[in-house]
């Protein structure tokens, strides 16, 4: 397999647990056959169906010629079916001498299990017993027959309620695999804009010209971190110019260029990088995109452009629209053209956009790649996911989640942790998938899926769900696939058979 998977299992198969003390003193019995029974615990696996309690004898008094005898019986729940179970029998010291030497009464010997109390002692047995299991056994009741006279007479015997058989829980019966992501750290990128005032037809960077300073923080506050962050590495720093479309073409060409050109120089004085991270400069002569963009969304401060505004906002947007459906070429030809009819055709618009929406289609965006060095040891991992888990790849965020209780709220917290940084990474959506299935979220679990591939562990997750939505031909389906991979699917499969039997 291209991945390890890590195999979770949520638990034993438990169909009914009872934890409440029982006590199975009755009306004809008196002080002296006082027992508890604790630790009830019904299980089904393999085609059997297992009782295990503990019978507490602490206060069972047994005369020495006697007995007792408690026979746990599994009853269905309209009462016309019943099992027994093997019977403890407490007897007394003379009567322990009688069983070993004549043996048990006829009508326990079958299937019996015989201690001698030791009165005034503490003492209790741990119960076990299994029988086949029946279809009636879903929803049957569990008592204790109390045999309190040693007399095996049923009617003088004490009868107690312990459990109920519930049909098996499937989230109880299922299997969970996760899977460690690739060591692979990729390359980050940081992208913005900023919008840079230059004086009117002209290219000189001017830092304290108009809110330039503010702008150009944009740019400098994330570089002044990263230059100072021993953990990164700044690869390539690239300004992309736009200028808005009035004006001739080429006179726009010339100014976005040299003013692209003008604010990487000012980058490249101002921070001690290598030459080879100063990407050159790039253009886009007219923005007639961004213009396109606030015709049909808004201005730039968000708000919709109102019909009062531009009655022809539709005409114009449509203008625009067919120009750039144009190649590059056709565009650098006609753009004159275009703005122009723009202009003649809506004069009062065209003023309306040349104050409001022009200066904002003037900017200088920019791109910022870095590298972000690896974490070798799991001490450094969990020092930077306290500081900056933003700057740890999907694996050694995975090594830290491998620190911490599965499924506790702080795994839980790193997975999501995770996917905020790799939402698009499949072995991270799955295992943020499994982390809600072990809190039962189908619908979260689902959706995650939907980007967590076709691997072992995202089909054995698929499995899950159709195992507890009963669906359990698609469930066969899905741990066929895994099992193909070299999932050991084989406790999902169980279940199935448990859930069906």
């Amino acid at each position: 397999m291209k991945n390890i998977l890590t195999i979770i299992l949520l638990a034993f198969v438990a169909t009914a647990t009872a934890q409440q003390t029982i006590s199975l003193t009755g009306e004809k019995s008196g002080t002296d056959t006082q027992v508890s029974v604790t630790n009830v615990n019904v299980a089904k696996t393999a085609g059997r169906t297992i009782l295990t309690m503990d019978f507490i004898l602490d206060q069972l008094d047994v005369p020495s010629n006697r007995y007792r005898a408690f026979t746990p019986v599994i009853r269905s729940k309209d009462g016309e079916q019943e099992q027994r179970l093997k019977t403890l029998i407490v007897s007394g010291r003379r009567q322990n001498i009688v069983f070993e030497r004549d043996g048990i009464d006829d009508l326990y010997a079958a299937n019996c299990e015989n201690i001698r109390r030791q009165n005034g002692q503490p003492q209790s047995y741990a119960y076990t017993d299994a029988v086949e299991s029946q279809p009636w056994h879903n929803g049957a009741n569990v008592y204790v027959e109390s045999d309190l006279c040693g007399c095996g007479d049923k009617l003088k015997n004490d009868e107690t309620f312990i459990t109920n058989l519930l049909p098996p829980d499937p989230w109880e019966l299922i299997e969970l695999a996760s899977q460690e992501p690739d060591t692979y750290k990729p390359m980050r990128e940081l992208h913005g804009s900023a919008y840079i005032t230059f004086v009117v037809d002209r290219w000189e960077m001017k830092p304290d010209y108009m809110d330039n300073r503010r702008e150009l923080r944009k740019i400098t506050d994330t570089l002044d971190i990263m230059v100072a962050d021993k953990n990164i590495t700044v690869n390539t720093i690239k300004i992309h110019g736009w200028a808005s479309p009035e004006s001739p073409y080429n006179h726009n060409h010339m100014l976005a260029t040299n003013r692209a050109k003008s604010l990487t120089d000012w980058l490249r004085q101002n921070y001690q990088l290598p030459a080879t991270a100063f990407a050159p400069a790039e253009a886009t002569p007219e923005n007639w995109i961004g213009l396109r963009e606030a015709l049909t969304a808004g201005a730039s401060d968000g708000s919709p452009i109102g019909s009062s505004l531009l009655p022809h906002k539709e005409e114009i947007a449509a203008i625009v629209s067919d120009l750039l459906s144009q190649d590059s070429i056709t565009i650098a030809r006609t753009a004159d053209q275009t703005e122009a009819n723009i202009k003649g055709r809506f004069p009062q618009e065209y003023q309306y956009l040349l104050k409001n929406i022009y200066p904002g289609l003037r900017r200088s965006d920019y791109e910022i790649t870095f590298n972000i060095r690896q974490f070798n040891t799991i001490e450094e991992c969990l020092d930077i996911y306290r500081t900056k888990p933003y700057q740890l790849s999907k694996h050694e965020l995975w090594r830290v989640a491998q620190t911490m209780q599965p499924y506790s709220d702080e795994y839980n917290r790193c997975m999501q942790t995770a996917l905020n940084y790799y939402p698009d990474d499949e072995a991270v959506n799955l295992n943020l998938a499994v982390v809600a299935l072990s809190q039962r979220d189908i619908l979260k679990a689902q959706t995650l899926l939907e980007h967590a591939g076709d691997g072992a562990a995202a089909e054995n997750a698929r499995a899950v769900i159709d195992i507890v939505n009963g669906n359990y031909a698609a469930a066969a389906q899905h741990l066929d696939n895994a099992e193909r991979q070299g999932l050991n699917v084989s406790r999902n499969r169980e279940a199935i058979e448990q859930l069906t039997q």
